[in-house]
């Protein structure tokens, strides 16, 4: 029941504004312009004035005073912009730099930070809390010194020398880096607590 009053009452309100704004248009229409128009009288002549004799004929009517409206003043608009925001210039200013300055940081820097983070911090570093899987496919979990865990597999990309993860074991986790051409083996335990 309350729905149903609650649509009356909408559907009322909105026939109500719609005639509202119905008669305010057609107000509108009927008002006289806001410029009043000013009387501009034609040309008076002497006869005009002079009522004519009676044996001429019929009397003339007067000539009436003709209206004309007055020509609507064009108002110039210039835009100053002094003091107002470019509404054109981004939010965010984005500073490109030259490629020297990018060579230049480059050099300055030896060991560029990696995006992936295994492989911003040392091998030794990660400790190996879980491996769970069969012989034929088993995962490693490995924990960071900020104690973000991260998931190992066979291949995975790990450690500041480009190492690798050759082999998980149930124990342990087989680790190859690369120095030059030749390969060390680093093994990380499983720690139980």
């Amino acid at each position: 029941m309350r729905k149903v009053k609650f649509i009356l009452l909408s559907a009322f309100t909105i026939v109500f504004m719609a005639t509202c704004f119905a008669v305010a248009a057609e107000a509108e229409k009927t008002q006289p312009s806001a410029q009043p128009s000013t009387p501009v009288a034609a040309p008076a002549t002497a006869a005009a004035n002079v009522t004519p004799p009676a044996s001429e004929g019929p009397a003339k009517p007067p000539e009436q005073a003709v209206l004309v409206p007055a020509s609507p003043t064009t108002e110039v608009y210039n835009y100053n912009p002094v003091g107002k925001p470019d509404p054109f210039t981004p939010f965010i200013v984005i500073e490109t730099t030259d490629k020297k300055k990018i060579e230049k940081a480059k050099v300055e820097r030896k060991d560029p930070l990696s995006i992936f983070p295994l492989q911003r911090a040392d091998t030794d570093r990660y400790r190996v809390v879980g491996i769970a899987g069969d012989e034929d496919h088993r995962v490693a979990i490995v924990e960071d010194a900020a104690k973000k865990f991260y998931p190992l597999f066979k291949g995975t990309r790990i450690g500041l020398r480009n190492g690798r993860v050759v082999e998980i074991l149930n124990d342990s986790v087989i680790v190859e880096e690369y120095e030059g051409k030749k390969a060390n083996r680093v093994i990380l335990k499983l720690r139980r607590n």
